[in-house]
């Protein structure tokens, strides 16, 4: 393991404290790892459950009604001038709360918009939570059983009927395998939820046309957040990708120490996903112990070999090595997702959302935070703007140069007397970059959304458990544990290694800067000779018509002159008579040849007519 734990205190003296299921066993890989219980401040209440109810068709109208009273009221306190943007953000969350479903997701990723919306907004929009309520045991059942193809009882030697945990997409059920007593979590898609997603997707594709055609809310580049909030539901609602991920980070970050339940692929699809059972405690409960009852959190730490900061350092050089090294990261790491073992072990839960960005990007985002720690702002500034897909002809020196005072002032508030953690955080360092980018009305690329997501989700458990730390320090720790990975003991072997990474970074600098630099020049190169070869193209076409022409004028004055020279005029004025003279017009131009002559000349541009379409044929072909 890359991060040396320290060993558990009395571990003998505490094993009888340890929960015993005689009925129910755990992966070997954290039987040695599992804590002992922390306690709660009250007896957790049991989930409600309610029936599934039934699709409305009239949907549509509930939404557009919800949305056109927020309108007014907005307006009502804005004439009144009552209108503030606390207030604002309030109504808009309990807006998105009324509509539920995917609006709630939609307002939790807009929550990540600092660059385009109040700091106010972006708080309110964090604070969005599901509140829903299970459904009935039968209906779980009958899913499982359905997706299975026999009945529980030749599968789970138990079946928890009631949900221990539930969300809109889902609920979670505990189990116990029949084949080797290994205790599971069974997670059941909900039954409607597709239709309900699908239902609200189309509802919100409209209202985003509609504000398109309008001119309403460009800034946020709707066609590219419907995009992002459509992979994310197609990921969160079929759990085949989500079998996957835990496959890919399950082998991804056993390098790192942490641990990722085990899916039994075997038993899972698409409404239904089985993994191993994680004993150990939340970090949401953490949190919560810590401000209801801190002295039996510090009994429970030491007697679990729990090091609040050691936790914090292992959590964050595990995060910045997935985004940075291995370009596979969750992506949602709210203190609901983390999961404390004995010994500073820890566990991720719930992938339905992992990320990964494609191959640019990921290069200049890991640079641009390797600059950040190194403090180097003027280098981190320029790899912001070469992210930015919006930047086009401006000049980017005015903007690098407001990014890199902005990371400075940044820099120099995480160092005044009294700054809490969340003035230190990735967070803020995004909101004061944001802030940059948004006077420029240059906003954000959302393919970025799930990074900051992930960086900021974290925010609420290092807070906790380094409340005196920062990021720059945190992140630092990440480059040093990365640079002993990398090197082995010696000073000639580091300093060979600064050496190699020092040219790294510069072959990098001229990769990024020149080779798409370079491909661009050779698509317009390539561009040119297209260019060229259809103006040749147009001029053989002229040509060819050319040709034609002089064959259709040589056919006619063959036959003009054989049959028409000689031929008087007539006086009437008829059509016939009109034609007549019109062709002795055009007889007084044409020289008087012998039908002969006029058969070779047509034979020769019948000749010539051809070489062209044939020229004109390769070079067509050449050129596509």
């Amino acid at each position: 393991m890359d991060v040396v734990r320290p060993r558990r205190r009395e571990r003998d003296v505490l094993q009888p404290l340890l929960p015993r299921r005689p009925e129910r066993s755990f992966s070997p890989d954290i039987e040695d790892d599992i804590p002992t219980p922390l306690g709660q401040t009250e007896p957790s209440a049991p989930i409600p459950i309610e029936r599934v109810p039934p699709g409305s068709r009239f949907h549509f109208f509930g939404t557009f009604w919800q949305l056109l009273v927020f309108g007014l009221t907005l307006q009502r306190l804005r004439l009144t001038q009552k209108l503030d943007p606390a207030r604002k953000a309030v109504l808009t969350r309990e807006l998105f709360e009324r509509l539920s479903g995917i609006w709630i997701k939609a307002g939790q990723l807009l929550s990540l918009r600092t660059d385009l919306m109040s700091d106010e907004m972006c708080r309110e929009l964090g604070k969005l939570q599901y509140r829903v309520a299970g459904f009935p045991a039968d209906v779980a059942r009958r899913v499982v059983e359905e997706h299975l193809g026999r009945p529980l009882s030749q599968v789970f030697a138990d079946f928890e009927p009631l949900p221990f945990a539930a969300a809109s997409v889902c609920q979670v059920h505990r189990a116990t395998l029949l084949r080797n007593g290994r205790a599971v979590v069974v997670k059941i898609r909900r039954p409607d939820i597709r239709a309900n997603f699908e239902r609200d997707m189309r509802v919100l594709r409209q209202i985003c046309a509609l504000m398109g055609m309008l001119g309403i809310g460009a800034q946020f580049r709707m066609a590219e957040g419907i995009h992002a909030l459509d992979d994310l539901l197609n990921e969160e609602t079929d759990y085949r990708f989500e079998a996957v991920n835990l496959k890919r980070m399950r082998r991804s970050l056993r390098p790192h120490g942490i641990h990722v339940p085990r899916v039994f692929k075997e038993l899972s699809g698409e409404r239904v996903l089985v993994m191993e059972e994680v004993p150990g405690v939340l970090m949401s409960h953490y949190i919560e112990m810590r401000r209801t009852d801190p002295s039996r959190l510090r009994r429970w730490q030491l007697e679990n070999g729990i090091e609040p900061e050691a936790l914090a350092r292992r959590l964050t050089v595990s995060v910045l090595r997935q985004i940075t090294e291995d370009n596979l990261f969750h992506g949602d790491l709210h203190p609901g997702n983390i999961m404390l073992l004995a010994d500073n072990g820890i566990a991720l839960l719930d992938f339905g959302s992992v990320g990964r960005l494609d191959e640019r990007t990921f290069q200049l985002y890991r640079r641009s935070l390797a600059a950040i720690s190194a403090s180097d702002f003027e280098r981190a500034a320029d790899y912001m703007l070469l992210l930015q897909p919006g930047l086009g002809a401006l000049d980017p020196r005015p903007i690098s140069r407001d990014l890199r005072d902005s990371l400075e002032a940044w820099k120099m508030s995480t160092e005044f007397p009294g700054a809490r953690y969340a003035d230190r955080s990735v967070a803020s360092m995004s909101n004061h970059v944001a802030k940059v980018f948004a006077r420029r009305d240059m906003p954000f690329s959302w393919s970025l959304m799930r990074v900051g997501r992930s960086l900021s989700t974290l925010d609420a458990s290092l807070q906790t458990l380094a409340p005196k730390g920062d990021f720059m320090s945190l992140s630092r720790a990440y480059f040093r544990d990365r640079q002993r990975r990398s090197t082995q003991p010696g000073a000639r072997r580091r300093a060979g290694a600064k050496i190699l990474s020092e040219i790294g970074w510069l072959m990098g600098d001229i990769n990024l800067a020149l080779g798409g630099a370079l491909r661009h020049q050779s698509l317009r190169a390539q561009g040119m000779l297209n260019t060229a070869g259809r103006l040749k193209l147009a001029v053989l076409s002229v040509l060819q018509r050319g040709v034609i022409s002089i064959i259709v004028l040589t056919l006619t004055a063959t036959v003009l002159d054989e049959r028409l020279r000689g031929v008087p005029l007539k006086e009437d004025n008829g059509f016939l008579s009109g034609l007549h003279r019109a062709a002795h017009v055009l007889l007084e131009y044409l020289p008087n040849l012998h039908i002969l002559t006029w058969l070779i000349m047509l034979s020769c541009t019948l000749f010539v007519a051809h070489v062209l379409r044939a020229a004109r044929s390769v070079l067509s072909n050449r050129t596509k």
